[in-house]
This record gives C-alpha cells, sequence and structure tokens, in this order.
C-alpha cells in the first residue's frame, strides 16, 4: 500500500508498506477460520486508513499523527471486535509508510530518521517516565551491518533427510532439512519451537540438539519460542528441568539464550500465573501479549526480561519499548538487564522484509529471526521488476537475477548496509501495477492464481 504526502515546505512524496496476511498468530480463537483471520487484518486496515486520514488533516509530525490515528483505530476496533494486536497490525501499514515518506523527503535512512527527530517522537507522550534523551541515547549508537540470522526449527520442520519421505522432497533448490540449511547458511543461530506436549518436545530438543552438535564446532545461539502452548507456568519449568537432566542437551540448554512467550496470552501478564518466572533460570520475553502499548511495561513488573519487535506490532511501539530499556537498564545489574528481541511472521521480500530489517538495524539489534526464506521460494511472488531492482540495487542482501532471486545469507549472516539508502528500507518502489487492488481481490481470486 501506498500513502501520498505533502511536507511543510510544500514538497511530495509517496511512501510504501507491505506485509503478510498472516492467520493464527494475531488472533489464535479456536473459533476463527483462517479466512476469518484475514477478514479481521483487512478490517484492521480499513479502520487504520480512515483514522490517519482524519488525524492528518491537520498538519502536523508523524508522531502525532500516529498518536491521534492509533487511539481512534483501538476504539473503532473494538466496536468491530478486533483485538488489540489485529488493530496494531492495521495501523502499523500506515506507520511504515508515512515514516517511508518522510525518510524519502528527506533523503534519510531508518537510522538517519531518527537521530534527526524527522518524525518528532516525543516518547513522555506515551510514558510518562521517559526523556527525550532516553530516546536519542540509542539512536546515537553505530547500527549493525550485519545481523545473524536466527533460523525458525518449526514443529513441522524435518531435522534430517530421515524425516522426509521419500515422495516429500520439494526439489526447488532451496535447502529443505535443519541439517541443509545449516550447512547451506552457515548458521549459528536458531529459534526452536517447543508445543506444550512434554515427551513428544523433550525427543525433538535432543534431535534438534544431536543435529546442531554433530555440525557446528564452534558455539550456537538458541531461542526456545513456547508459542503460547503452556497454560502453567509449571508445566515450561517442568520441560526445563527435564532438559537439565539429559546429557544429551547439555550443551543445547547453554546455549539459549532466551524463551519466547510461553504462556498463553490470557494468563501471560496475570501475576499468580506468572510467579515464579524470574526462577526459570533463562531469560523470559512476551511476543502475542505485546498487544498495548503499555505491556511491555506490565511484563516486566512481573519478571519478564525482554519484549520482541515486529513490524506488524508497530514501528512506534519498538522505538518506545527500545526507549524503556535504555532507561531502566541504566539502574539494572547487567545479569539482569532488559532487551528486545527481533522476530519474524514469515515475513517476505522485498518491501514487508527490507522495512523490518530496516527496523531492527535501527534499533541496534544484532540477531533476527528468519523464516520467510525457509517457507517461502525467494523472490519468486514478486513482479520480475521489482526482482531486478532487488538483486541490483540490494546486491548485500539478495542473490541471484531475477529469475531465480533469493535471500542472501552467508556464514549466517544478512549484510543490511544497503539498507542505508534514502527510505524506510530501500529507495525503490513496489511495482504497485503488477498487483491485484484490494477492492477487487478476494479469496476466490487467490485461489484462481497459478
Amino acid at each position: 500500500m501506498g500513502v501520498e504526502v505533502e511536507a511543510a515546505d510544500g514538497l511530495r512524496g509517496r511512501g510504501f508498506a507491505a506485509d503478510n496476511l498472516a492467520p493464527k498468530w494475531f488472533d489464535k480463537d479456536p473459533a476463527k477460520s483462517f479466512r476469518d483471520n484475514v477478514k479481521d487484518e483487512l478490517v484492521a486496515i480499513r479502520v487504520a486508513h480512515q483514522a490517519y486520514l482524519e488525524a492528518s488533516k491537520v498538519p502536523r509530525s508523524v508522531f502525532q499523527i500516529w498518536l491521534d490515528a492509533f487511539a481512534e483505530c483501538r476504539r473503532r476496533g473494538q466496536d468491530r471486535k478486533l483485538n488489540a494486536l489485529t488493530v496494531s497490525f492495521g495501523s502499523s501499514f500506515f506507520e511504515r509508510a508515512l515514516a517511508d515518506a518522510a525518510a524519502r523527503l528527506a533523503g534519510a535512512d531508518a537510522v538517519a530518521l531518527l537521530r534527526q527527530d524527522l518524525l518528532e517522537i516525543r516518547p513522555a507522550a506515551v510514558h510518562r517516565e521517559l526523556e527525550q534523551d532516553d530516546l536519542t541515547r540509542w539512536t546515537r549508537e553505530a547500527p549493525p551491518q550485519a545481523l545473524a540470522v536466527r533460523h525458525t526449527v518449526g514443529l513441522l520442520d524435518p531435522i534430517t533427510a530421515d524425516d522426509v519421505g521419500a515422495g516429500d522432497w520439494l526439489g526447488d533448490g532451496l535447502p529443505q532439512t535443519l541439517e541443509e540449511c545449516v550447512q547451506t547458511y552457515g548458521l549459528r543461530h536458531f529459534k526452536v519451537k517447543v508445543g506444550g506436549r512434554h515427551d513428544e518436545d523433550l525427543a525433538r530438543l535432543r534431535a534438534v540438539a544431536a543435529t546442531l552438535d554433530r555440525l557446528i564446532a564452534e558455539p550456537y545461539v538458541v531461542s526456545l519460542d513456547g508459542n503460547e502452548q503452556y497454560k502453567a507456568l509449571g508445566d515450561f519449568a517442568r520441560l526445563l528441568e527435564a532438559m537439565a537432566k539429559v546429557s544429551a542437551l547439555a550443551r543445547f540448554r547453554k546455549a539459549i539464550a532466551f524463551v519466547e512467550q510461553p504462556l498463553d496470552r490470557a494468563v501471560a501478564l496475570d501475576p499468580d500465573a506468572t510467579r515464579g518466572l524470574g526462577a526459570l533460570g533463562v531469560p523470559v520475553i512476551i511476543d502475542e501479549s505485546d498487544g498495548e502499548l503499555d505491556s511491555f511495561k506490565a511484563a516486566v513488573k512481573l519478571g519478564y526480561r525482554g519484549v520482541s519487535t515486529k513490524n506488524c506490532k508497530g514501528i512506534f511501539k519498538s522505538f518506545l519499548n527500545r526507549s524503556l530499556v535504555a532507561k531502566w537498564n541504566g539502574r539494572r545489574k547487567p545479569a539482569a538487564a532488559l532487551f528486545m528481541s527481533a522476530e519474524d511472521l514469515t515475513t517476505l521480500p522485498v518491501i514487508p522484509l527490507q522495512q523490518d530489517l530496516a527496523t531492527v538495524r535501527a534499533l541496534g539489534i544484532t540477531h533476527v529471526e528468519r523464516n520467510g526464506h525457509h517457507y517461502v521460494k525467494g523472490l519468486a511472488h514478486c513482479s520480475r521488476r521489482e526482482r531486478y531492482q532487488a538483486t541490483r540495487q540490494h546486491r548485500d542482501l539478495y542473490r541471484g537475477g531475477e529469475d531465480r532471486a533469493q535471500l542472501r545469507i552467508e556464514g549466517g549472516l544478512l549484510r543490511v548496509g544497503s539498507l542505508g539508502t534514502p527510505g524506510y528500507g530501500g529507495a525503490f518502489e513496489p511495482d504497485l501495477a503488477s498487483m491485484i487492488p484490494l477492492d477487487r481481490w478476494s479469496f476466490d481470486s487467490l485461489e484462481a492464481e497459478p
């Protein structure tokens, strides 16, 4: 989607945003189908469209437009029975598109956009305890030029060739098993899913650990994703305790940097349900429970140590949460420091991926979960023109030509220096002419695609 803006000096420009309409993450209500989820997400985008149009009638900063529009999105979203994450998803499109337009007009990248205060973010307007320097302090840090890829190991992903049936090989030229991915990409960071079934999780973790220990001589890093599969903290604690007793998991257990949202969002911020959080022995962060602007603050009081950033939850929320981290770590011991992680929601090239990486780079996070390259065939979904532009303007990020373009992961790293060009995640515009306008899109048109 695109927006057209006019700056105070009369200059006009455009900005863009895009994303995957992902089911069963924003709203995991079992009574809702895939189509229900997508329809809700489209409603949230339309609600945000009207809210941002109204908020931008009076010329002012992008931050002030967001502040008023987001409040209106929340109000209208509740009327339409949309949960907080779904509402934030709708708003996030306009946050990114406006930031992109501001960056293009100013000739700035995402880092400069923050350093030069081009969005005019005033953190105290949302969190009274924050001062302006709590924002500017971390924006002065040098952005990483490369990000370690934290590769997703899903519950159904094959670990070795023995896990793939004879007729189940995709044959698309991309690695399919965890074993192949490690060897092809040189991976050293991993995000491993657990499903809340003790014996099955333990057996699968042993298989993953055996593969990583065999293939990787140097240290590796792991995050465990509980994916809201646990109703009680004790059930997850039991898994960690069992892991500590298995000698084959010793190296894997020591490699765990943090645990992501093990508890169902219905209880994840409940003081009774989270009692004992600090005794787990590993830092725990929220992800799906990061629905409101003050969710991270509530989580820290309960003993959580971090929060994820995802563009689909809103970039302003991420900037504000990063500022809270900067302020609170000033009075915390290093062993109890707060942090932000960068997580993925099958973020695809070109615009969604590059804007997500631009946010991660601006926040100064050094490793990021990536799975879009694993579950989708490169840039095959993009137009030929987009593949051509991507592989020529971002040679550090993509490999191949317009026929076989794919993400470039070498030595377990993504090089992101080319994102330091004007725009929020890249200079070239998406090929809108190759896309189906939303007013003509339907599930039937999607299913008619070859």
